[in-house]
């Protein structure tokens, strides 16, 4: 998900072009039937159009086709453990050294171009050139597909290096407030030419492994997030972990990946023995287990609320509205437990319909004061 517009340096822009020309110069041959789906942005993102994706392999137009996923090599556990039949192959994208490392964003495109695309349907709304189309632009795909977006979180130099026309076919999917889930079920069946589907998110799991050694009744926090401005006030998580433990008698469950670590072990070490720190201890669908038994979540604005919301989780999200309408609020016909609270000038221009897209700075989250998630907690509360 993009939050805010990245400045790249140009030294490394113009690294990327390099890499990408190199690429696109070496002769390969394309061959026929070969779809390529590229969706490789975040958790969040993946949980919200994995109930879309088996549309390609029932469609009229891609019958016969060898399809290939291209997908966050952090959505790898969720696709082999849930989605592994939409695709006839897949290969995971690490975002990190995909920016970081010249050799190995070489040999990626190359991967990429060498497989003989036909066809290639780019499935980001929030795409960036160095990211995400050359994923696509690299490829022999003589037919390409994308979405009409407004949402391009990138500097004025990277938008003049972009290439015209990178897509063959760009695809309306809808305003850009339009919760995403729905939109990628009308940009994908509507490109299908298939009946819509009902949106869903919703995942089955099994009980959290034994040594995880839970407590009997818990709620969990996660405090960390991959986009710094996306954080709440170690103290605030404290104390609204307190009350709930002191009002309910939960225990607090904090969880998170190893790079959240600087967050998490901070909050446990305010909250002490009280509380069960699970950083790094936990993979992906551990996670959803835990989220399953979980009285509820109390998180920041992170792919953690569509895990939680996908096992029925109750979820008291904090958003600053950077993005409302996309991410959050749930719509009621998805689930009715997920409570999305944002900050006190936000949640009026909502109420008067002045809230424009993007229009909110992501950081604004943290003037959250502690008593209004308390308020919402309490007056959603379910014993």
């Amino acid at each position: 998900m993009s939050f805010k517009e990245q400045v790249v340096d140009p030294f490394k822009l113009f690294c990327y072009q390099t890499v990408y020309y190199a690429v696109k110069c070496i002769p390969a041959r394309r061959r026929n039937a070969r779809l390529l789906l590229v969706k490789s942005d975040e958790i969040g993102d993946y949980i919200l159009i994995r109930s879309c994706l088996g549309a390609f392999r029932r469609s009229v137009a891609y019958a016969g086709h060898h399809i290939t996923f291209l997908g966050n090599v952090s959505c790898r556990q969720l696709f082999e453990t849930y989605d592994s039949g939409i695709a006839d192959e897949a290969i995971w994208l690490d975002k990190k050294r995909f920016s970081r490392n010249l050799f190995y964003r070489f040999h990626f495109l190359m991967r990429l171009r060498q497989a003989g695309f036909s066809d290639a349907i780019n499935l980001i709304y929030s795409r960036s050139w160095r990211t995400d189309d050359q994923l696509v632009a690299v490829s022999t795909a003589a037919n390409t597909v994308a979405m009409q977006t407004t949402d391009l979180p990138i500097s004025p130099l990277e938008r003049t290096l972009t290439p015209a026309h990178l897509y063959t076919r760009l695809e309306t999917a809808g305003a850009e407030t339009l919760f995403d889930a729905g939109r990628n079920s009308r940009f994908i069946h509507g490109l299908l030419d298939m009946p819509p589907e009902p949106v869903t998110t919703r995942l089955t799991v099994g009980a959290p492994p034994a040594g995880l050694s839970l407590p009997r009744t818990y709620f969990v926090i996660v405090p960390g997030s991959g986009h710094r401005d996306k954080r709440w006030p170690t103290e605030n998580f404290a104390a609204t972990a307190r009350q709930l433990t002191r009002q309910y008698g939960l225990t607090p469950v904090i969880c998170g990946s190893p790079a959240d670590r600087q967050e998490t072990l901070a909050l446990h070490a305010v909250l002490g023995e009280q509380s069960l720190d699970l950083t790094g201890r936990t993979s992906l669908v551990d996670l959803l287990a835990v989220l399953k038994g979980a009285h509820c979540l109390i998180s920041v604005d992170t792919g953690a609320v569509h895990l939680a919301a996908a096992v029925g989780c109750t979820v008291f999200g904090l958003f600053s509205g950077f993005h409302y309408g996309r991410f959050a609020p749930y719509p009621e016909a998805m689930t009715s437990r997920f409570f999305a609270i944002y900050p006190g000038e936000t949640e009026e221009k909502i109420r008067s319909g002045r809230l424009a897209a993007r229009d909110v700075p992501v950081g604004e989250m943290a003037k959250i004061p502690v008593e209004k998630v308390l308020r919402v907690i309490t007056k959603n509360w379910i014993n």
